[in-house]
């Protein structure tokens, strides 16, 4: 009976535990785990808090199991640049079935699967989200796991939908996109004559003629692509794109937008 009744507290004190976390009071999760020392739950909780609050793990991470751990490990593993490793534990939580989520566990999750590329496993978790709270916290990473996906219709479906929350240059680049990509190539000019920031692309032709000499010199910035500032990735794909080369200014403008991707999930 006694330890019946221990398990009811234990239990209780986890609820009440993911209950702040959920909402973001992270330093009375560490201070419940620090009072429960023996409960594996709350120490991966307080693990998982104090990321939040500092942004860098506690050492050494906690040990025992609990619901908790996959996430934890993915932590460890993303605190060590290990994003593809991590990127696993984060599936391993999600496909249990049963791991409650939240945004906090949702943000850690997508920034984990940004850096390791898995933009199938992100826009998943975003559905799951979606289903649970039913709002548009993270429109901008559903859009963004949905272009690297090549999903163009669904992306052009996101934004309209959501286009009051969406004035931002990124969002509106991967729009463009998306429409020269279903070749939608007067749709694109709009789109990219009216991206915020006051960048200007008067027509077609206009266009190609201003990039041409960013074109002519196209092998030389391909050869120190790596190097490139964000802006002379942006004049390097816009000169591919100008010039008819589709698929190398997709390429281009997806590796500008992972070194733009610091705007989103603050990774």
């Amino acid at each position: 009976m006694a330890q019946q009744a221990t398990q009811v507290q234990n239990l209780t004190i986890e609820q009440e535990a993911w209950d702040l976390f959920e909402v973001g009071s992270n330093e009375e999760v560490l201070y419940l785990a620090k009072n429960n020392p023996s409960n594996h739950y709350l120490q991966h909780l307080s693990f998982l808090a104090f990321f939040e609050v500092s942004g860098k793990n506690i050492n050494p991470s906690p040990k025992g199991i609990s619901v908790l751990s996959p996430m934890v490990e993915a932590l460890v593993n993303f605190g060590m640049g290990k994003d593809k490793e991590a990127a696993k534990q984060v599936s391993l939580y999600f496909n249990s079935g049963s791991s409650p989520i939240c945004y906090a566990i949702v943000n850690l999750a997508l920034k984990i699967y940004f850096r390791s590329e898995n933009f199938a496993e992100a826009k998943s978790i975003l559905s799951a989200y979606k289903k649970k709270y039913n709002d548009t916290t993270f429109i901008k990473e559903e859009i963004t796991s949905t272009y690297h996906l090549r999903k163009y219709e669904e992306v052009i479906k996101l934004f309209r939908e959501n286009i009051k929350l969406l004035n931002d240059l990124e969002m509106h680049k991967m729009v463009g996109m998306s429409l020269l990509f279903l070749d939608r190539h007067k749709e694109a000019n709009v789109i990219f004559e009216n991206i915020p920031g006051k960048l200007q692309l008067p027509s077609f032709e206009e266009k190609k003629s201003s990039y041409s000499l960013v074109f002519s010199r196209i092998s030389n910035l391909e050869s120190h692509v790596s190097e490139l500032t964000a802006r002379e990735l942006e004049d390097m794909g816009f000169a591919y794109l100008f010039h008819g080369e589709y698929e190398k200014a997709e390429k281009t403008f997806l590796s500008l937008t992972s070194k733009l991707k610091s705007s989103l999930c603050n990774v």
